[in-house]
């Protein structure tokens, strides 16, 4: 097949391994997009979560490119935009921190693919599933502090499901 006839070569494998790498590639994208409409948050933080999450792309298939120097800047960017939350809160606010909601939320199916990958058979590093739930849980801190500097209060949420 000639190049310009195949988007990925891994399209049709059966494995979820091919799911990953599709989805981080569109974490990624989104993350792009989300660049446009994010006010209080440094370019160059944002870009450089970009790059991490291209880094975790290839990492189970090929060589883990997760260490410790990307958790502990990934724990820096947690600390540096870190607002307590002791309340479920509605996905809501201004538009820079719906956009970093919709990354936090698809960063959980990321995590959720991994797993199936996992149950497959294939080996995925324990650093690359602490680096995605410390990635959704520091979009969550930067959808929170977007909010706080544009003067939005957070919505609280209270479930009828866990009383």
């Amino acid at each position: 097949m000639s190049v310009e006839y195949c988007a990925y070569p891994f399209l049709k494998e059966k494995s979820h391994l091919c799911d990953y790498e599709i989805a981080t590639d569109r974490l990624a994208s989104m993350l792009s997009v989300a660049r446009h409409h994010i006010r209080h948050i440094p370019q160059e933080d944002l870009l450089q979560l970009m790059e991490m999450i291209y880094h975790a792309n290839g990492s189970i298939r090929g060589a883990c490119a997760i260490g410790e120097a990307e958790l502990k800047k990934l724990n820096t960017f947690y600390a540096r935009y870190h607002i307590e939350m002791d309340r479920f809160v509605l996905p809501d606010g201004c538009i820079g921190a719906s956009h970093l909601h919709v990354l936090r939320a698809e960063v959980k199916a990321v995590i959720r693919i991994m797993h199936q990958i996992q149950c497959e058979g294939k080996p995925v590093e324990a650093i690359l599933f602490d680096f995605m739930n410390l990635l959704s849980n520091t979009f969550f801190m930067m959808c929170l502090y977007e909010n706080a500097q544009d003067g939005i209060r957070e919505r609280e949420f209270i479930s009828r499901s866990y009383v």
